[in-house]
């Protein structure tokens, strides 16, 4: 297990297309990990956005189903993109939980944090 001890969701490897949009462009972008609170996702150049700017992500998890988030950027550059997700409404949430727990070596480690304050 690996020692992240400033994160405090687990993550977990996913790929799916997703957009990213913020001052009027819009982005096609490819998720890497994913997490109840962000993603992590390759992006030529980081898109050319900055820690802090705000976007939103809609992620497609297929069966056009498509998760519709409010975010900030936490880190951008050298090809990736990693971004905190700020608002969500519960079906979304769920639909990313749910997402999340099928990827996860534990999938009760992700029930667990939902019980400590998520």
């Amino acid at each position: 297990m690996s020692e992240h001890h400033s994160r405090s969701r687990s993550r977990v490897p996913a790929r799916f297309e997703a957009i990213v949009s913020w001052q009027g462009l819009t982005v096609p972008v490819v998720s890497e990990n994913l997490s109840l609170r962000g993603m992590l996702c390759a992006a030529p150049h980081g898109l050319g956005m900055r820690t802090g700017e705000a976007c939103v992500v809609r992620l497609t998890l297929g069966a056009g189903t498509v998760l519709s988030m409010g975010a900030r950027v936490a880190r951008a550059g050298r090809g990736t993109l990693a971004l905190a997700f700020e608002e969500m409404d519960p079906a979304t949430f769920a639909h990313l939980r749910n997402v999340v727990r099928y990827a996860a070596c534990d999938p009760d480690t992700i029930d667990a944090e939902l019980g400590a304050g998520g």
